[in-house]
């Protein structure tokens, strides 16, 4: 009994420190958790955002596969610009969660040239979609494209 009494200051230091890094294990612990189901969550937004841009291709075949002169200055022509926004908003969102979209989504994107590489300001896009456009048009605009009515 006077060991404890003789040793209750460190005792008691001692309990404090572990407590302390008890708190300090389940902070990090709980902060590990949120990080990781923000990435699944984020990864199943992409995949569910990625399903709605196939739907709207299967349901929009004359968007998907283009014939940009034949819709260029109708009625469609704002609905497959939108189209093309909505492949980029797919491209930043999926890329987001994995740079391993990166392809797949450069595939859906030749199929656009004739469009994608007519247009020049890039700035309003977030970086991956600038990053993304660069080397595209880098790639697939080295030539311009085919005018229409020529």
């Amino acid at each position: 009994m006077t060991w404890l009494k003789r040793y209750a200051t460190e005792i008691q230091t001692l309990g404090a420190i572990v407590t302390a890094l008890v708190a300090l294990a389940a902070l990090i612990g709980v902060k590990m958790q949120i990080d990781a189901t923000a990435a699944i969550q984020q990864e199943q937004s992409a995949r569910d955002i990625y399903r709605e841009f196939l739907n709207l291709s299967i349901s929009k075949p004359e968007f998907a596969e283009p014939d940009y002169c034949a819709i260029k200055g109708t009625p469609n022509e704002a609905a497959y610009r939108n189209y093309v926004d909505y492949l980029l908003y797919t491209a930043e969102q999926t890329m987001d969660a994995s740079p391993d979209w990166e392809t797949t989504m450069r595939d859906h994107m030749t199929a656009h040239d004739q469009y994608l590489c007519t247009q020049g300001d890039w700035a309003a896009y977030p970086s991956n979609i600038r990053r993304l456009m660069t080397g595209y048009k880098a790639k697939h605009c080295a030539s311009p494209p085919q005018a229409c009515g020529s």
